[in-house]
C-alpha cells in the first residue's frame, strides 16, 4: 500500500483500505482456526494481538476517511495528512507481523512441549 498510497489521489485510498482490511480478516480468520491447536498458555497473547491489529485498522479507516474529507487542502496539509495516514498503515502492518510472531512462538512451544525429553 505503501507504494501505490503516494501517487494516488484520495478517492483510491478506500479501495486500497479495502484490500488490507480484507487481508486482515483472512489472516484473523486462519489464527481463529488456528488457535484451538495451540497451547492455552499462549490464546490471551494472541487475542490481545488480533484485538490491537483490529483497533490500527480501525485507527487507518478514520485516517482515510480524514484523508478522503480534506482533499481540497493546500499541498503541504495534505501531504501532512498522508503522512499521518501511513503512519497508520505501518502500525497496522508491524501488529500484523507481531501477530504472526507471537503465532510462530506459540507453535514453537507447542512442538517443545510434545518432544519426549
Amino acid at each position: 500500500m505503501s507504494s501505490k498510497i503516494q501517487p494516488a489521489p484520495p478517492e483510491e485510498y478506500v479501495p486500497m483500505v479495502k484490500d488490507v482490511g480484507l487481508a486482515l480478516r483472512t489472516l484473523l480468520a486462519t489464527v481463529d482456526e488456528t488457535l484451538p491447536q495451540l497451547p492455552a498458555s499462549t490464546h490471551r497473547e494472541i487475542e490481545m494481538a488480533q484485538k490491537l491489529l483490529n483497533s490500527d485498522l480501525a485507527e487507518l479507516i478514520g485516517k482515510m476517511k480524514l484523508a478522503q474529507q480534506y482533499d481540497v487542502l493546500a499541498l503541504n496539509s495534505l501531504a501532512l495528512l498522508l503522512s499521518v495516514f501511513m503512519t497508520a498503515a505501518h502500525a497496522l502492518a508491524v501488529d500484523a507481523k507481531n501477530l504472526l510472531d507471537v503465532i510462530d512462538q506459540s507453535r514453537l512451544k507447542m512442538m517443545a512441549q510434545s518432544r519426549p525429553h
